[in-house]
């Protein structure tokens, strides 16, 4: 059988086995065994002036145990967001307030928290996940809380200055995806900014499964591999239009940027009312 031949007969018994493995309950077996097969792969021996995670939490947030990636990306990605929020009247650096929902093994925290710290602010991190957030606590500079698949987050009204979201509300069907929206506007004060990324038709039309490419329009929000909510099984696929009414219950939505074939997501910016 040719190489061709035998991907396809995978591809074909995964697609019969899935729904069976969702409905079962034993994806969730079957994808941390996934997770745990990637983490056994190299991820080279880059080091950055930060505590670097273990590969089995790298993978848990990236999917790929790659150090310099995720240093590098992660160094961008705040630097764009502290960017952001200062081109609309927030300076990270200067006694603010950041909240990290969805921090994850601090692939932003890393950068970020330092600099609003060293500003005279204070620095929030929250996950899902229990162990990423101990990892935090252990090793990085800000305070972190765990949260659930549903809200409430740890802190007062009102609290945060800037909340940001890189990659979370992508693992979220619709309905959780609402809650957290009005829990996100909770925490920030009046005026604050929240900078949430999220899969946008245009990221679904160069990186969506088909499956999404082909009903995201018609429906306006698309969960593709529905099972295991708030983990990298599960994606969301929603359009720009739609976050934007979605996010104008509790905000001002001053812009929404587009996905890029550079793997940026769309990113909101919005303003609490």
């Amino acid at each position: 059988m040719s190489k061709g031949a035998s991907r396809s007969l995978v591809q074909l018994r995964w697609r019969l086995l899935q729904p069976l493995l969702e409905k079962s309950g034993v994806i969730a077996v079957v994808f941390r065994g996934w997770e745990r097969r990637i983490a056994q792969g190299h991820g080279g021996d880059f080091a950055d002036e930060h505590p670097m995670p273990p590969p089995e939490l790298l993978v848990a947030v990236a999917g790929t145990p790659n150090r310099e990636w995720f240093s590098a990306s992660g160094r961008e990605d705040a630097h764009r967001l502290a960017g952001l929020a200062a081109q609309h009247g927030v300076c990270v650096t200067d006694r603010c307030v950041v909240l990290d929902f969805g921090c994850g093994c601090g692939r932003l925290a890393r950068w970020m928290a330092p600099q609003v710290i060293d500003g005279g602010g204070r620095f929030l991190g929250s996950d899902l996940n229990p162990r990423l957030v101990t990892w935090c606590a252990e090793n990085l500079p800000g305070e972190y809380a765990r949260n659930g698949l549903q809200p409430p987050l740890a802190w007062e009204d009102g609290v945060a200055d800037v909340v940001y979201a890189y990659s979370v509300m992508t693992h979220l069907r619709e309905r959780t995806a609402v809650r957290w929206l009005s829990e996100i506007a909770r925490v920030l004060r009046s005026g604050g900014l929240a900078l949430l990324t999220f899969h946008d038709e245009a990221y679904a039309g160069i990186f969506g499964p088909t499956e999404v490419r082909a009903t995201l329009g018609e429906q306006t929000y698309v969960v593709f591999n529905d099972a295991l909510e708030g983990s990298n099984y599960i994606s969301a696929w929603t359009t720009r239009r739609h976050f934007a009414d979605l996010a104008s219950r509790h905000f001002e939505v001053l812009e929404i940027i587009p996905g890029k074939d550079d793997r940026s997501q769309a990113l909101a910016l919005l303003r609490r009312r």
